[in-house]
């Protein structure tokens, strides 16, 4: 069973986002988890214990109507749903709850709430600071089939096929094409052809197609592909997470999260490496086979 934490303001945005996770996962079994974080603020004439006590009471009892409408609208027993309204700062209370509870996968919808791309919005701010997996809806994309999905990531610093789990699950459940799309930049380190095999092997039985361009950079590589051919969900292993980054423009998935062309799915790297190291010291090896 997947276990989907879904962001909601009661917004359209945010509706729609949700309508889009029960959609792609309409085969998968699934628990929906709807959190509305919301901020609390005195007014000088009710305490702010009041004022939250009131926001706590308004905000749960819209997620209430909203869970009893999913539940009577499911058609099966496939997705179940919950909710929880919390107050606060919307990625310290998602911080909390992912590691507090294991997730598949934190759902948000793209709108700009922010002051611009370098400051980034609520999903940037999501992807750099929780450690989860995080699909990002933009407001105008339908729910539908998904039969084009995108790695678009730098293969040669791929230290751990494992990331890839989720979209080998994706792929083979949606009997979807995948391609692996890397962007050749002027000095970029080239992948090994090893590596490119142990990343097939990996994904076997599903056979993705690799496709190389050439391009002044990341960003102009992506939006050309984007451009020429239909992608159903675009996937993304954020590497450069620091505000040194923001401000340089190396975060390529900041960009895309800002205003996502596609849904936009980034897997958190947690640094671990799958590749077998050298022993160097013999001397503590059990020979007694």
């Amino acid at each position: 069973m997947k276990k989907i934490l879904v962001l909601t303001d009661f917004s359209e945005a945010s509706r729609h986002a949700l309508q889009f996770a029960r959609s792609f996962f309409s085969d998968t079994v699934a628990e929906f988890h709807l959190l509305c974080v919301y901020p609390v603020e005195s007014d000088g004439f009710y305490s702010q214990h009041h004022v939250a006590q009131t926001a706590r009471t308004a905000f749960g009892e819209q997620l209430l109507h909203m869970v009893t409408e999913l539940r009577r609208d499911t058609a099966s027993d496939w997705h179940t749903f919950r909710s929880s309204a919390r107050p606060g700062n919307l990625v310290e209370v998602v911080r909390q709850y992912v590691e507090q509870e294991v997730y598949d996968y934190v759902v948000i919808g793209a709108k700009k709430d922010g002051t611009n791309e370098l400051f980034g919005n609520s999903a940037t701010a999501l992807i750099r600071q929780i450690t989860a997996n995080v699909l990002i809806v933009p407001i105008d994309t339908k729910p539908g089939a998904v039969r084009q999905v995108v790695v678009a990531t730098d293969f040669s610093t791929l230290k751990n096929c494992k990331l890839l789990c989720p979209v080998k699950d994706v792929v083979t459940l949606k009997d979807a094409a995948l391609t692996l799309l890397t962007i050749d930049v002027p000095g970029k380190k080239v992948t090994q052809t090893d590596r490119e095999s142990r990343i097939r092997q990996f994904l076997w039985p599903v056979a993705p197609t690799v496709t190389r361009l050439q391009a002044p950079t990341v960003r102009q590589g992506i939006d050309a592909y984007l451009a020429g051919h239909p992608v159903d969900l675009l996937v993304t292993i954020p590497k450069h997470k620091g505000w040194s980054d923001a401000l340089t423009g190396n975060s390529v998935t900041r960009w895309l999260a800002y205003t996502p062309p596609v849904p936009l799915l980034t897997l958190y790297d947690d640094g671990t490496i799958d590749q077998p190291r050298l022993i160097d010291d013999l001397s503590n090896i059990d020979y007694a086979l």
